[in-house]
């Protein structure tokens, strides 16, 4: 089942591997600099700020993804809130590798099982 567009920047819920959680942020905040500029310079500080809240709102939900890819809760990003320590932790956390298998929050999204499955019979 795919997702839509809304579901992979906008809700927490399902897996996504580092690569993909890189490539989301690094668009996500080149699309959120830009309509951000494009808004302040057309409405005013409300409509930039309406942008900046859209990137936080979205970056939160994709490392809630990530971490549910390494086994954790997303109110493990309350550690943030910790001085120092709680965001270096959190890094720790995004960068980590995956849990190899299925886990409470879904499939592994870098598995390959079956792939390579090839059927011979006539």
């Amino acid at each position: 089942m795919t997702k839509n567009l809304f579901e992979k920047f906008f809700l927490g819920a399902g897996r996504i591997p580092r690569a993909t959680l890189i490539w989301r942020l690094v668009i996500l905040a080149l699309l959120c600099a830009a309509f951000g500029a494009l808004a302040l310079n057309l409405g005013g500080d409300w409509w930039a700020d309406l942008f900046a809240a859209i990137f936080v709102w979205s970056s939160c939900a994709l490392c809630v993804q990530r971490l549910h890819d390494v086994g954790r809760t997303g109110y493990a990003m309350l550690y943030f809130i910790i001085p120092v320590l709680g965001p270096l932790w959190l890094l720790t956390q995004l960068l980590k590798r995956s849990v190899e298998g299925t886990n409470r929050f879904g499939d592994n999204p870098t598995s390959r099982s079956g792939y390579l499955t090839v059927n011979i019979s006539l």
